[in-house]
């Protein structure tokens, strides 16, 4: 029964040394895994940081944009009403002839479109396609 008990414990023992080669190797393999899977999900986190911070600097850029277009188009118009009146004070008789100023010819232009100038969506007769 010695020669028994001392060949399991060798089968133990044995067991043991196997399991830890196996764990250890077990436990490698899956570490890195998960190592890979952490320093991914930062990856993850940082270039979602940065997406949103171009994104705010991009509506930031429009934001700035849409104000410098409007003060240059408020701009423009003062510029526009400024010359339109320094003409017709200083040389009444040249601003008739200069069409830049001419507000009023401008209006009439758009005003003259007919019914007639405007496009139909039906035709005035059949078109014979149905007829037999």
């Amino acid at each position: 029964m010695e020669q028994w008990s001392m060949d399991i414990w060798a089968a133990i023992c044995a067991a043991l040394i196997i399991g830890i080669i196996i764990g250890s190797t077990l436990v490698r393999a899956f570490h890195s895994g998960v190592k890979k899977q952490h320093e991914l999900e930062a990856e993850l986190k940082e270039t979602k940081t940065q997406v949103d911070e171009q994104k705010q600097k991009l509506e930031q850029h429009f934001e700035q944009s849409a104000q410098l277009l409007s003060t240059l188009a408020t701009d423009y118009k003062k510029l526009y009403a400024h010359l339109a009146q320094s003409s017709e004070q200083l040389l009444p008789e040249a601003t008739k002839n200069i069409e830049l100023f001419q507000q009023a010819q401008l209006s009439v232009q758009s005003e003259e479109k007919t019914e007639e100038d405007q496009p139909r969506d039906y035709s005035e007769g059949s078109s014979g396609l149905l007829k037999s």
